[in-house]
């Protein structure tokens, strides 16, 4: 793809996925699967994530840790555009589409999310809903032979979901949320990944207009902070 477009996409990404003090955002850590295929124009990515409580404070709604647990569903992402770059080492795609979903369920009583059974993920209380909207880009290299690693970055419009009049009564916009993908890895010697998926894939769903300014970061430094 065209190197401008690859240097814009890396600037956006570590303006997005390093955390700032006072920044509000939704945080899951989880794994993709792509389908039919990896590294191919047609191919759907799926996304399934548990909310870490450590890295997911302060949050846009009330989430009580102790108690309950938040799980991600991204569904309906397809690959429309993929360049490798064997000499440099990267591999850039561009997507289309996409439905965001954040469920609440207690923990006790409730099922625990369970990566081999992904209705797990998507069996508790639908609390916020977005479409993914103008597209979505991830860029990953492989800059020492180690993995292909990167992120990703987009926006969502919240549309849905038991929670979005909460969000909306607090005074959160519902359009143009960042989207980012963070620590995305594919399996090497170092990162494992459970049967059926083809990524480590942390998501972000980040208040569009944080004041909070954002630190400057080279694009290794971005990676290593989520490894």
């Amino acid at each position: 793809m065209n190197p401008i477009r690859t240097l814009i996409l890396t600037a956006v990404v570590i303006l997005a996925v390093i955390p700032a003090s006072g920044q509000v955002e939704f945080t899951f850590e989880g794994f993709a699967m792509m389908q039919p295929g990896i590294d191919q124009v047609g191919a759907t990515l799926t996304v399934y994530g548990i909310a870490n409580p450590p890295a997911s404070a302060p949050t846009p709604l009330p989430m009580d840790f102790v108690n309950n647990q938040y799980t991600l569903a991204v569904t309906g992402m397809v690959v429309t555009a993929f360049a490798e770059n064997p000499v440099i080492a990267t591999k850039d795609f561009d997507f289309q589409g996409g439905t965001i979903q954040i469920f609440g369920e207690p923990i006790i009583g409730g099922s625990a999310a369970d990566y081999a059974n992904t209705g797990t993920f998507t069996d508790g209380d639908m609390m916020v809903q977005a479409a993914v909207d103008d597209g979505w880009s991830m860029l990953l290299d492989n800059p020492i032979g180690f993995g292909y690693s990167g992120a990703g970055i987009g926006t969502c419009d919240l549309n849905g979901g038991s929670s979005l009049g909460d969000l909306q009564s607090y005074g959160f916009p519902t359009d143009d949320w960042t989207f980012a993908g963070s620590a995305i890895a594919e399996p090497s010697f170092f990162i494992t990944v459970p049967a059926g998926y083809n990524y480590v894939f942390g998501v972000k769903i980040i208040f569009p207009y944080d004041p909070t300014p954002n630190a400057d970061a080279t694009w290794s430094q971005v990676k290593n902070l989520f490894r």
